[in-house]
């Protein structure tokens, strides 16, 4: 099979090569890691859980749920929830957890939405886990001494492409470190204290809203924590000369770890920004001003 080059030759040094991959690249391989694909595990896997009914009737009011999970996590409506959850009947909900409330309306947030949200992980844990990457044919060029940094959990690269272990960072966690943690989340970090200074609001309802809130707090990532927990990575860059992004839909979560390698890089490197969808190249095309880049190349991947 003929292998597919991603760069131009440049007249550069593998080892002067980054490499930026995003979940379309396993997409790219036919593994089933797309979020239509954990939904499908959660049918055959979790049959009898109500997850699926749970997590569309939470979150998705402006978009299909599984079809963009991270975004439709940061647009809950803590409303919504409450209203969901609130119990027709306060002592069905008793809640007796130390540190939560202990009935009633407040009692059912953490009961109800919060054991949703902890369904929610421990299926979408045992989902990565249980991704197939076997038999998988390379059909890309990618050198060995280049450096990735894949926000991908499986071990494509490593396993399919051979790429040493030393030369990958999982920006969002890999299955092959043990105890590794999978992230996954969104954006949109909010003040837990809002509800209560709203004064139309009765105090019940305050507690719950700030409840849902602090709830989704913990799904929201903290790309700034995790650079610096890799600063060791990213200051290796600094004699990186051409960068190549693909895969990725160039969300603005993503943006934190982008403007990081462009400040890591040097001054001179090369880009190439491959797209798949009209929204992915626009998304790029308006990212390149923001990270300050000039020698570039948009690139569509057929």
């Amino acid at each position: 099979m003929k292998q597919l080059e991603l760069f131009p030759d440049f007249g550069l040094k593998d080892e002067e090569r980054l490499y930026v991959i995003g979940n379309g690249f396993d997409i790219h391989h036919c593994i089933d890691s797309k979020y239509w694909d954990f939904k499908k595990w959660v049918q055959k896997n979790r049959k009898d859980s109500n997850l699926i009914g749970l997590m569309d009737t939470f979150f998705s009011n402006d978009r299909e749920f599984w079809g963009d999970v991270e975004n439709s996590l940061g647009e809950y409506d803590e409303e919504w929830v409450t209203d969901f959850c609130e119990p027709e009947n306060p002592e069905d909900f008793k809640y007796d957890h130390p540190g939560q409330w202990q009935d009633g309306l407040e009692g059912s947030i953490p009961w109800v939405f919060g054991q949703t949200m902890d369904d929610f992980r421990d299926a979408f844990d045992a989902w990565v886990r249980s991704i197939d990457i076997s038999d998988i044919e390379p059909d890309l060029t990618l050198p060995q001494a280049a450096k990735y940094l894949t926000f991908n959990y499986t071990e494509t690269l490593e396993a399919t492409y051979r790429i040493p272990k030393e030369n990958v960072l999982h920006i969002h966690g890999s299955r092959i470190i043990p105890g590794d943690e999978f992230v996954i989340g969104h954006g949109n970090i909010r003040d837990v204290d809002a509800p209560f200074r709203d004064e139309g609001v009765l105090l019940p309802y305050q507690n719950a809203y700030s409840e849902v809130i602090r709830i989704m707090n913990e799904w929201a990532k903290a790309p700034e924590s995790i650079i610096e927990k890799n600063e060791v990575f990213f200051q290796s860059l600094k004699t990186t000369k051409a960068v190549c992004i693909m895969g990725l839909s160039y969300n603005d979560i993503d943006m934190p770890y982008l403007k990081k390698i462009a400040s890591s890089v040097s001054a001179d490197c090369k880009w190439w920004l491959y797209y798949f969808t009209k929204d992915d190249f626009e998304k790029a095309k308006s990212s390149v001003g923001g990270l300050g880049i000039n020698d570039y190349c948009l690139r569509p991947f057929e």
